[in-house]
C-alpha cells in the first residue's frame, strides 16, 4: 500500500501597516508670540523704507511765503505809551504739484532790530489746505508785545530817527505747522520758519499810520 503525501502549504500573514508618527508637539504660546512680534516688526521696517523712499523720489519743497501788506498804526513818537496796532497779509504758497499743504497753526511776529514789538499766534477754525501750485492768504491783527520801560525807550529813540526821515524798517517772523500730504494717504509733518526782512512802512509827515513802501517782501525759509 502507498501511501503520498502532500507537503505543508506556508500560511500568508497579512501586511500590516506602519503605525502612524506621533503628532509634532503642541507650539508653546511664546513661539507664537515671537512669530507675530517678528512679522510686525518686518511689516513696520518694510512700510517705513517704503515711505522713505516715496519721499525722495517726491523731493517735497517747503512752502514759500511773501508778505502782500503790511500797516501800522498808533506810532506816537512823542507819546509815553506804546501802543502799536498791525495788520498783516501773509501769502502761502506750495510749489509742489503733487503735494497738498494742510496748515494748522500760525505764528507771526513783528520785530524791530531784533526786539519784538507784535505778535500773533492762531489756530485756524477750519481746515485750511493749499493744492498743488495753489497758494492760501491769511491776513492777521497783531497785538502789542510788552515791552520794559529800558526797552520802550530805546525803541522810541531808534524809531523817531527813521520816522523823522519818512520810513520805519521792520522784520517779520513766520511760524507755520505744515502737513504735507501725497496720494492722499502719505503723510509727514514739519514746522517751517520763514523771515521777512526789510519791511519798510512809509508815514506821512506827522502821521502814526504807515503802510508797507514798494508792495509785497519775498521771504526766506529756513
Amino acid at each position: 500500500m502507498v501511501t503520498s503525501s502532500n507537503p505543508a502549504t506556508p500560511v500568508q500573514h497579512a501586511h500590516q501597516p506602519p503605525p502612524p508618527p506621533p503628532p509634532p508637539p503642541p507650539r508653546s504660546i511664546h513661539e507664537v508670540v515671537r512669530r507675530l512680534i517678528a512679522s510686525l516688526v518686518l511689516l513696520f521696517v518694510s512700510v517705513s523704507t517704503a515711505c522713505f523712499v516715496a519721499w525722495l523720489v517726491l523731493r517735497p519743497h517747503p512752502p514759500a511765503f511773501e508778505v502782500n501788506s503790511l500797516a501800522v498804526s498808533g506810532l506816537n513818537i512823542s507819546s509815553p505809551d506804546f501802543a502799536l496796532t498791525s495788520d498783516l497779509e501773509l501769502a502761502i504758497m506750495n510749489p509742489n504739484r503733487k503735494i497738498v499743504f494742510v496748515i494748522d497753526h500760525f505764528g507771526l511776529l513783528v520785530t524791530y532790530r531784533g526786539i519784538p514789538l507784535l505778535r500773533r499766534v492762531k489756530k485756524p477754525t477750519y481746515r485750511v489746505e493749499i493744492p498743488g501750485d495753489g497758494s492760501f492768504r491769511v491776513k492777521l491783527e497783531l497785538d502789542t508785545e510788552g515791552l520794559n520801560d529800558e526797552r520802550e525807550r530805546a525803541v522810541l529813540g531808534d524809531m523817531k530817527g527813521e520816522w523823522s526821515k519818512g520810513a520805519v524798517s521792520f522784520e517779520a517772523k513766520a511760524k507755520v505747522r505744515v502737513k504735507f500730504i501725497a496720494w492722499g494717504w502719505l503723510s509727514r509733518e514739519r514746522l517751517v520758519e520763514a523771515s521777512c526782512q526789510d519791511l519798510s512802512v512809509e508815514f506821512s509827515p506827522g502821521e502814526e499810520t504807515g503802510k508797507l513802501r514798494d508792495g509785497g517782501r519775498i521771504c526766506s525759509v529756513e
